[in-house]
């Protein structure tokens, strides 16, 4: 683990220490815990390059510590704990879980070992957890936890409280009390604070803002749609309901953050045509290139459609050789605006920032934007191709050809990733390889096509 002449960095020290705390049989548990936070035992653990000695590391720190750091592992070491480890073992380990978390562990697993693993299980943990399961991963449901404190609207706040105090498992947790009514429906949500600062006969109903009625998500909400509340009204918890507002979980922000890294992952890998497991080193070799092959084969089409155009204009080519060297130059100043218009569409429509009703502005004002840097690209390409080549014909057709790709390029980009969330496909897709194919067509059109026009000006 350490680099030139076994100097490490702090953070591998830190690794090491933990590494021999855990597999000090002779050390109690809780010191463990006391010393350390779970992420750093996390990282500690899946640092240990051999596999029998992470998996005997596993085992020592205990069922508790283990259920809580297992979600924390990366997904080659997780893999490696669930497939070593029996029914009875991940049963046990489930049963200290928070249900979100316990629910993302058994959706990793075969169905049959799931199924095995929760009949293992308490009753109520089986129940709840199964509940969660019947949701889409990427919804409000499938990242919620049925962890909270729900009180009746008629409950006292000296009641509440003591509710709160009965649940010693989850109260470290609770930021806010979600009120209900007799049916379970949700009706308002009060902070722990606004309930320690009013007198505890208070009803908890009364600490129900009607007039601000609560903020809450569906249970089959897309996940980037929760994270934009959280993002939009600094949220630390967020209800939970069904259609008939019944209260059925929360989500908390560590959940949330987990949702924009992972929406920012599958962004940035879409936009150069791959997904997150090429990530994993689990992945062999052929799968990697396996999922990168489809884009480049795309782009490689590209490329030879370009070859095409640029062969059925070699007549244009012949007359004026000069032509031939300034194609890059269009085509790499057509992708780049195309790009940066796609990636600000993509990032856009990911953040929330860009709404349904804002497309069209969006797009209006990239056009602006391409025009202005149409002008000054094209001003600058036209003076130095025409005084590089002594040819004033040459700088007004480079300007020209320059100044229309730009601005199509910055259409194109802005307007492609919207036709694909339009046609329901990730908008992230057409950032990547298509933007650009497409791009350089156009550019080796549009000036080719203006030099065969003009070409009366390069004599």
């Amino acid at each position: 683990m350490g680099h030139c002449g076994d100097v490490m960095t702090p953070e591998e020290e830190k690794h090491l220490a933990i590494q021999e705390e855990i597999l000090d049989r002779s050390q109690p548990e809780k010191a463990l815990d006391d010393l350390y936070h779970p992420a750093d035992i996390a990282a500690a653990i899946e640092h240990i390059e051999d596999e029998s000695r992470m998996l005997e590391a596993f085992t020592a720190v205990g069922v508790e510590m283990g259920s809580q750091i297992l979600p924390l592992l990366d997904e080659s070491s997780r893999e490696l704990i669930l497939d070593n480890s029996s029914p009875e073992e991940l049963a046990e380990l489930i049963g200290e879980m928070n249900t979100d978390d316990a629910a993302d562990l058994l959706g990793e697993m075969e169905v049959d070992v799931a199924e095995e693993v929760l009949g293992a299980t308490s009753a109520d943990v089986d129940e709840q957890v199964s509940r969660l399961l019947l949701f889409e991963p990427e919804t409000a449901g499938g990242i919620m936890q049925t962890e909270l404190i729900a009180a009746s609207e008629e409950m006292t706040l000296d009641q509440t409280l003591s509710l709160l105090r009965s649940r010693p498992d989850i109260n470290r947790e609770v930021y806010n009390i979600f009120v209900v009514d007799n049916l379970g429906r949700l009706k308002g949500v009060a902070p722990i604070i606004e309930l320690m600062l009013n007198p505890g006969s208070k009803k908890v109903g009364e600490m129900v803002d009607e007039g601000h009625p609560p903020i809450y998500v569906y249970a089959d909400d897309d996940q980037e749609n929760v994270a934009s509340l959280f993002k939009k009204y600094d949220l630390i918890s967020l209800a939970v309901v069904d259609r008939d507002m019944v209260l059925l979980g929360r989500i908390l922000i560590d959940d949330i953050v987990d949702v924009f890294v992972e929406e920012a992952d599958e962004d940035i890998m879409a936009l150069v045509g791959v997904n997150e497991e090429v990530l994993s080193p689990s992945t062999s070799v052929v799968e990697m290139a396996r999922y990168r092959l489809p884009w480049l084969t795309a782009s490689l089409g590209g490329g030879f459609v370009t070859g095409a155009l640029i062969w059925s204009f070699k007549g244009t080519l012949e007359a004026a050789m000069a032509l031939a060297a300034f194609i890059p130059i269009v085509m790499g100043m057509s992708g780049n605006v195309g790009a940066q218009s796609s990636t600000l569409v993509v990032r856009g429509i990911a953040t929330g920032r860009i709404e349904q009703g804002d497309l069209v502005t969006f797009i209006y004002k990239e056009l602006k934007v391409g025009f202005i840097l149409g002008v000054i690209c094209g001003l600058i390409s036209g003076v130095v191709a025409g005084f590089w080549q002594a040819s004033p014909g040459l700088g007004l057709i480079m300007g020209g050809a320059v100044f229309l790709a730009i601005n199509l390029a910055a259409l194109m980009g802005a307007s492609i990733p919207l036709i694909f969330r339009w046609l329901d496909v990730d908008p992230a897709i057409a950032g990547g390889p298509i933007v650009l194919a497409i791009n350089d067509i156009t550019a080796v059109l549009i000036f080719l096509t203006l030099a065969t026009l003009l070409i009366h000006l390069l004599h």
